[in-house]
């Protein structure tokens, strides 16, 4: 499924499917019992978040670069305002996961958001041209059993047992960046803004270089303890990556100048607005 398919799916989510709540009671379960167990992890398009990203690299004990080298693609599509990551199948004709095995996910205390959420699909407020509020929808894909098994939850209770709450919450911030209201309005990043939103989001390992082997720190207010943090800290690194796209790309004030750069600015404006009189034309 390319981009363009994705969106008329989502078109046709917010019209035609059901809606849950997080009350809302369904039917589900998977595992090695079931005869489809791992037929769910072949020939499906799986968009990776940054926080995916960052759990995959370092739950396999590699660095960012290596891992969206090895394990990623990025689709081109002409409709995409943003960079967009999603996993690398086997060039093979089953088209599996590369994390999938016999016995099934490898990595699956770092499994990605959308392995965690099936069977359920999330639509958010930012989705629905009607700004309503989210819902979620069950997903049906064949061969798959697991609906067959009688095992009532919640949605909420589904939520809690694949641990999304850390997910969710990181979600939210890239939403603030990914979604933003210019974005949605038609405004198109140039090369070298999609160049860097890839690397606050997903190449954290060069993003950290950015930050600490450039003028930045000369340039930028950041608090000690903050700084102490972006060294080591991934998530924090990310979020704080999630704050600079919002300052860079769109003028929000997130990060603050030093105060000596500010006073250059101002002078190099007030320069350029007032010439000196006596200067010659």
């Amino acid at each position: 499924m390319n981009l363009s398919d994705q969106q008329r799916l989502k078109e046709t989510i917010l019209k035609d499917y059901p809606r849950l709540s997080r009350a809302d009671s369904f039917c589900f379960d998977c595992g090695p019992t079931l005869p489809c167990f791992t037929a769910c992890c072949a020939d499906v398009t799986i968009a990776l978040t940054p926080y995916d990203v960052l759990r995959l690299k370092n739950g396999l004990g590699i660095s960012s670069q290596e891992f969206l080298e090895r394990y990623t693609l990025i689709p081109f599509d002409e409709k995409s305002r943003i960079p967009v990551v999603i996993l690398r199948l086997s060039e093979d004709e089953k088209k599996t996961c590369p994390f999938v095995g016999p016995e099934g996910c490898r990595v699956y205390s770092d499994r990605p958001w959308a392995c965690r959420m099936y069977p359920l699909g999330l639509a958010s407020p930012a989705e629905s041209e009607k700004s309503q509020e989210e819902f979620f929808f069950m997903m049906k894909e064949q061969p798959c059993a697991g609906h067959e098994v009688q095992r009532s939850r919640t949605v909420a209770e589904w939520i809690a047992d694949q641990g999304m709450a850390e997910y969710n919450a990181v979600g939210e911030l890239f939403k603030a960046v990914s979604l933003h209201p210019r974005l949605l309005r038609g405004y198109n990043l140039d090369p070298a803004q999609m160049e860097m939103f890839y690397l606050a989001c997903y190449n954290l390992d060069k993003f950290r270089q950015f930050i600490f082997q450039s003028s930045f720190l000369r340039r930028f207010q950041i608090a000690p303890e903050l700084e102490a943090k972006l060294r080591t800290d991934d998530l924090e690194l990310l979020k704080f990556g999630f704050r600079w796209l919002r300052f860079a790309l769109f003028g929000e004030p997130t990060i603050e100048l030093k105060q000596e750069i500010k006073a250059w600015m101002d002078r190099q404006l007030k320069e350029a607005t007032n010439p000196d009189p006596r200067s010659p034309q």
